[in-house]
């Protein structure tokens, strides 16, 4: 097993997780700020944009951090987001802390894990998350064709 250790870097990241998960389309952002103004691009009537099938949230991003997005995202008032209320979301940090887990869950989480170190470990984790959720979930599957 290739127990090399990852770097935390967007470049780095992207071209790994294109070149092993390739049935996945990945778009990566900076921080919380940055995936929250592009999903309200994507939820524009004007931009008729598809929204994500699933998202996969660091806790600690720069910022706007993924607790904090992960509750403006459930919490949004029932305007034209609404939909982001049904997004899969799974949240994901290094460390296993239960009261952060605790507060994802009852903001909306849908799931929360622990990341690995270990690059296959991550990639075997992600194949996981993004199987259940884009191929096996049929709600997550319906909610992405609606749009």
């Amino acid at each position: 097993m290739n127990r090399r250790r990852f770097r935390r870097s967007k470049v780095f990241n992207t071209k790994y997780f294109t070149k092993f998960l390739p049935e996945y389309p990945v778009r990566l952002f900076e921080g919380g700020e940055q995936l929250y103004h592009y999903l309200i691009q994507q939820s524009s009537p004007n931009f008729m944009g598809l929204l994500p099938g699933l998202i996969i949230l660091n806790f600690r991003m720069p910022v706007l951090n993924g607790y904090e997005l992960l509750k403006l995202l459930r919490q949004t008032p029932d305007n034209a987001h609404t939909q982001w209320r049904t997004l899969p979301i799974v949240m994901m940090t290094s460390e296993n802390v239960s009261e952060e887990v605790k507060q994802c869950y009852q903001a909306g989480a849908n799931s929360f894990v622990t990341k690995p170190i270990i690059f296959e470990e991550l990639r075997e984790l992600m194949e996981t998350i993004c199987h259940y959720w884009l191929d096996s979930n049929l709600v997550a599957a319906a909610s992405s064709e609606l749009h």
